[in-house]
């Protein structure tokens, strides 16, 4: 029997990516990494055609051979090497498969999506504990499970914050970095092409050029802009980075067999705030009604939690909101968006820590309901991934010890290099 599975690059250089959407021959997998090899000028060995197919999916036989193929996959598909305590957290990830999962699963399956887990996200031991750092294999497990189910549909949810250029220099750049979002695209293409569901649909989601154009923006960068008189500027910067998420996700819809969707933002927060008036009255400020969010509670520990994160972006003089419409008002491209966004980040500036706490947990939760409500899968690619986050999805699937579908892609701050897998990021790929 032919074992095939879809090829996607995902790597830094982009090497192989001309074989992208392929269907291939896993014994092909052994060119591919000459050619990788080849290109990268690197001294390695890898396993041969017949050593690739020769393999038990379970590593129940000849392990030594069974890592050389997993590692292998993970280096034709991220460029990277990844060292043997990576390659064996594979075979954890397995172990804690169900039954049915295990025994469906057969070499080209197995090699299509096992590598691409390790590849793309990390994985911690840790047990009920949250780590921003890694995935639990809790996680890591049930959402595998939801690749490896033969079902008519899978929904995948994605969040994207704006697209920066850092803190230290609050301007965003121009354009999102081609590269990066193909990098992103591929590698949510290689799980998803390879999955057994008939159906996949991925919906990014983005912040645009709207009244609340400042939701997903560092105060710091908006305020910038603002300062400057150059506000409609900003807006049209993420007015672009729109089209530039489209226009990727519409080049990878020709080839993928995973539907990629762009889906504004206000929509979905504009459910998030009918959730907050429902729970905590019009000013969102109240007791709740609604027994889920009351002391002692999970979602109570999240907006703890997001408290004292948020706390370090408080501002402590107030906006000069006159100012900056005046700025506005007297630029050459003044807008009447330019003034809603205005007034909806001196509204955002003046709540207190308490709600807007509240508003960030209500979004995270409502997050993890509509996954749930699919019976979907969630991705992080934002760059931040925090316990508040944490907390607010544990709450929506019911507890901190349940298994949720939710894995947050690689994040590193170590200089890029092919040798280690240690260094490959996906999340921040602005």
């Amino acid at each position: 029997m032919t074992e095939r599975m879809t090829f996607w690059d995902y790597s830094r250089s982009q090497t192989l990516s001309r074989f992208n959407g392929s269907v291939i021959d896993v014994r092909e997998l052994a060119e591919l990494c000459a050619i990788r090899k080849e290109a990268d000028s690197v001294d390695l060995q890898f396993p041969s055609p017949d050593e690739m197919t020769g393999i038990h999916p379970l590593a129940l036989k000849r392990p030594r051979r069974w890592e050389a193929a997993i590692a292998a996959v993970i280096y034709a598909c991220s460029g990277q090497i990844a060292a043997r305590q990576e390659v064996i957290k594979a075979r954890e990830l397995l172990d804690r498969l169900g039954r049915p999962e295990r025994s469906a699963l057969t070499v080209s399956r197995m090699l299509a999506l096992v590598p691409a887990m390790i590849a793309g996200f990390r994985f911690s031991r840790q047990g009920e504990t949250f780590n921003p750092e890694a995935n639990r294999y809790l996680e890591g497990a049930r959402f595998l499970s939801v690749l490896l189910e033969d079902r008519p549909a899978l929904d995948v949810e994605i969040g994207l914050c704006a697209h920066r250029a850092g803190v230290t220099n609050p301007v965003l750049p121009e354009h999102v970095s081609p590269t990066g979002a193909d990098r992103m695209v591929a590698f949510v293409g290689a799980l998803l092409d390879n999955s057994l569901a008939r159906k996949r649909t991925v919906n990014v989601s983005q912040q645009t050029a709207t009244d609340r154009a400042a939701s997903t923006v560092n105060s710091l960068v908006f305020t910038h802009y603002a300062a400057e008189g150059r506000l409609e500027h900003l807006l049209r910067i993420l007015d672009q980075h729109a089209d530039d998420m489209r226009t990727v996700l519409a080049r990878h819809n020709t080839v993928s067999r995973t539907e990629f969707r762009f889906t504004p933002l206000d929509p979905f927060s504009d459910s998030v705030e009918r959730d907050m008036e429902r729970v905590f009255g019009p000013d969102w400020s109240g007791a709740p009604a609604d027994p889920r969010w009351e002391s002692g509670g999970t979602l109570d520990a999240a907006v703890e939690e997001a408290k004292g994160k948020m706390a370090r972006f408080m501002r402590n003089e107030p906006l000069d909101l006159d100012r900056l419409l005046t700025l506005h008002k007297n630029s050459d491209h003044a807008s009447e968006r330019g003034v809603s966004a205005l007034h909806w980040f001196d509204r955002h500036q003046r709540q207190s820590l308490e709600v807007r706490a509240r508003y960030d947990v209500a979004f995270h939760h409502r997050l993890a309901l509509t996954t749930l409500h699919k019976d979907g899968v969630g991705i992080g690619m934002e760059r931040g991934w925090d316990a508040y986050q944490w907390l607010a999805w544990s709450a929506a699937y019911g507890s901190t010890r349940t298994a949720m579908p939710l894995l947050y892609a690689r994040s590193s701050t170590e200089p890029a290099n092919h040798i280690s897998l240690r260094t490959f990021n996906l999340r921040q790929f602005w």
